[in-house]
This record gives C-alpha cells, structure tokens and sequence, in this order.
C-alpha cells in the first residue's frame, strides 16, 4: 500500500478508493463515471461569440479575453480560451468560423 501510494503519488484515502472500485466492478469500475471533474467554463454555446471575438481580433489573445469576459460575463482565463480554442480546431471544421 504504502509504495502504491509513494510511486502513484496518491494519498491512503485515494489507493483505498480505487480498491473499493475494483470490487465492486473490475476494470470497468475504475473508469471515471461521466459527470465526474470541474466543468468547462466555456462551453459550446458559447462558440460563436467566441469564434466572433477571435476573428476580429486574431493576435491579441489577452483583448480577446478580456473582452470574452465582459459580453459572457464569465471569469476565465487566457489559458482556458485557448484550450477552448485548440478544441475547436482539433474538430477539422475551420476553427467553428463559418
């Protein structure tokens, strides 16, 4: 147990957990159950003003934000935009700029 937790990095609490998970359902029991983590900030409805606000202003990643953050009154920041970002263009559909 304790080299589990010193190699993986995880507390007690944690290894006990995924013990537990493994008993009650095997190795489908250890996946992550949907709903499971923080979510997103920015979502796809908010694609569009996203793409928009990108278009206009390309290279100034930071105003973009800024200005983001005011018309979706959402507080994110430029990291989360561009992740946001990298999503849309990972999908191959033009960066969602129709």
């Amino acid at each position: 147990m304790v080299a589990l937790m010193a190699v993986l990095g995880v507390s007690r609490t944690t290894v006990f957990a995924w013990f537990e998970r493994w008993e009650m359902g095997g190795l489908a029991g250890l996946a992550n159950a949907p709903g499971q983590g923080r979510p997103p900030v920015l979502t796809a409805a908010d694609e569009q003003p996203v793409c928009q606000a990108v278009g206009q202003n390309r290279q100034q990643l930071k105003e973009v934000t800024a200005t983001l953050r005011r018309d979706l009154n959402k507080e994110f920041s430029p990291k989360t935009l561009k992740r946001f970002l990298k999503g849309l263009a990972g999908r191959g559909d033009g960066f969602g700029m129709a």
